[in-house]
């Protein structure tokens, strides 16, 4: 978002209540591979007493607060989650855009309505967001196989996705021995094997923004870590070596907005930011929010 917001000549101020984190300083290719640190210890993830959230098997039971992480491993720094996740670059499908209309298309309204399950729209649709997953993919050189361009299914890739503008910027990663045996007794069963989308970039590449990000090589430490040869599309590695040279972009680094006032006189807003040290800052926001419709 900032990239954007910067490129359309907008000043813009992120806010992190995390440290700046940087490849080259955090997670060089001799730290990078530290499972104690990263994989055991879990430095890069945010603990959970910052994001705590509660749980309850029932609605009458008293909600405890999760103390481990679960699936909730949110980032510590700069960048967040896209610094140490593994890379993994699906598109949600057509139908989850849509899953309440297509439930009840396809099984009638009753089924849809059995006051078990919770449907709703996301009131956009894939088609709509299709451009920007293809913006995305681009700027990540996400490597890959096409199965549906405009419609058409292809030889490879994935059969069943949505159709898409274009293949993906750079080819599938390599197949291992393991994959090979598990493709080829799918093939025999009739199944459609393919290797699945990744932000771990099968060969060098320049994103859009002029970056260049660097080939993976497979050494295996993705999921919880960096990526200490620059070939994962984090946010360090595609987006912030353009996005910090311009002079309309900076970053606050542990801080975080713990009020947001409105300006009576004028249609900005200001959040009240309080880094550790609890020094009060403020600042203009560029829009303002639209109350939610019911």
């Amino acid at each position: 978002m900032a990239e954007e917001l910067t490129r359309a000549g907008l000043n813009v101020v992120a806010i992190d209540r995390g440290p700046w984190i940087d490849t080259s300083t955090h997670t060089p290719p001799d730290v990078d591979p530290d499972e104690l640190r990263w994989g055991h210890r879990k430095e890069l993830l945010a603990p959970p007493r910052d994001n705590t959230v509660s749980f309850r098997n029932r609605a009458d039971q008293v909600a405890a607060p999760l103390r481990d992480y679960g699936i909730f491993e949110l980032g510590a720094g700069v960048g967040w989650a896209g610094f140490h996740w593994v890379g993994i670059a699906w598109r949600f499908s057509p139908w989850a855009f849509e899953i309440c209309s297509k439930m009840i298309e396809r099984y009638g309204l009753a089924r849809a309505e059995d006051g078990e399950l919770q449907l709703q729209d996301w009131g956009v649709t894939y088609a709509e967001l299709e451009p920007f997953y293809d913006r995305f993919e681009r700027i990540a050189g996400v490597s890959g196989k096409a199965g549906n361009i405009a419609g058409e299914i292809q030889n490879s890739g994935d059969p069943f996705e949505g159709p898409r503008s274009r293949d993906y910027p750079t080819p599938p990663l390599k197949t291992l021995r393991m994959m090979e045996i598990f493709n080829e007794a799918t093939s025999r069963m009739g199944l459609h094997p393919f290797t699945i989308p990744a932000a771990n970039l099968s060969q060098p590449y320049v994103d859009p923004l002029g970056v260049s990000v660097g080939a993976c090589t497979y050494c295996g430490f993705c999921l919880g870590y960096g990526c200490g040869n620059y070939s994962k599309s984090s946010p360090q590695a595609c987006v912030f070596p353009a996005l910090m040279r311009r002079p309309n972009f900076s970053v606050v680094t542990k801080a975080c907005v713990t009020r947001v006032n409105m300006i009576r006189t004028s249609p900005m807003w200001t959040p009240t930011r309080l880094p550790p040290c609890v020094r009060r800052w403020r600042t203009r926001i560029v829009s303002r929010a639209t109350p939610c419709k019911a």
